[in-house]
Order: structure tokens, then sequence, then C-alpha cells
């Protein structure tokens, strides 16, 4: 049974969006042999994206105890952690064009890829991209950075 669930409406700059957030507590008809699950989420994503409607739904399974509103907020923090990251990496450092594909070296630049946003951000840089103009041609100014 529906033991938690939180539905809220939010407008974005090319899509508007309900999205409904149940949290079930009865797994019959679940394969148990999933450690220590606890609960069944569901999330349904009703709205339009680019002028056109859209319907999604998506499932999760928990071993924590949480309302509707806990794991939704959860849920939306993880994807935007994982949006912000993948976004910078494949739109402005172009990870996806990497030429590169022997071997561990694709997994190996991917974390000095993640190491080198990381570097920037700690040191003020928000912008990626401004962050690469700035620093391109100053290799001063680039090791300043790591010291």
């Amino acid at each position: 049974c529906c033991q938690s669930i939180l539905s809220f409406f939010g407008l974005y700059i090319t899509t508007s969006a309900t999205r409904t957030v149940e949290v079930f507590d009865d797994l019959n008809g679940i394969d148990l042999s999933w450690a220590g699950i606890k609960d069944l989420i569901r999330v349904q994503r009703t709205g339009t994206r680019g002028g056109q409607p859209y319907h999604e739904v998506v499932c999760y399974i928990s071993s924590l105890i949480h309302s509707a509103r806990e794991f939704a907020c959860g849920i939306r923090g993880h994807w935007s952690i994982e949006n912000r990251l993948h976004w910078i990496k494949d739109v402005v450092i172009k990870e996806d064009d990497s030429k590169i594909r022997m071997g561990n070296a694709p997994a190996n630049l991917s974390v000095l890829r993640v190491i080198a946003i990381n570097i920037l951000r700690r040191n003020g840089h928000p912008s990626i991209t401004i962050s690469q103009r700035f620093l391109s041609n100053d290799i001063d100014k680039l090791l300043a950075l790591v010291e």
C-alpha cells in the first residue's frame, strides 16, 4: 500500500512538469533477494518539453525508510549533481568526442578531467568555459591553482 505521496509542479526554461512521488512499503511480489530492500518508489512525470507532451514513470528501490518528500529531494539532488558534472564533461570539455579508446586510458582521463574541474571550482572558477579561456595560455596561473 502507498505509505507516502507527494505531488508538485515546476516551470523550467523549456519544460513544465508535474512530478508525483509515491512510496510503497508493501513488497508483495518483489524479488526479496535485493539486500535490505525496504521501500519501492514510483516517480511519475507528466508535462511538456519543448512544446511536446510527455509522460514518464520511473521506479526505484531503497534500503531506506523515508517519506515521499525525502525521496523526492534525494532523487532531484542526485540528478542535479549528475547533470552538472556530465554536462560540463560532455559539452564544455567534449569528453564524448575523445578518440582515446584503448585500455584504461578513457577511464583514467575521465578521472583527470573531474579532478581538473574540481580544482577550478575550489579556486573560485564557477564557469569552466571562461576558466579554460582565461588559463589556456598562461601556465603560471594554471600551476598556481595546484600549489
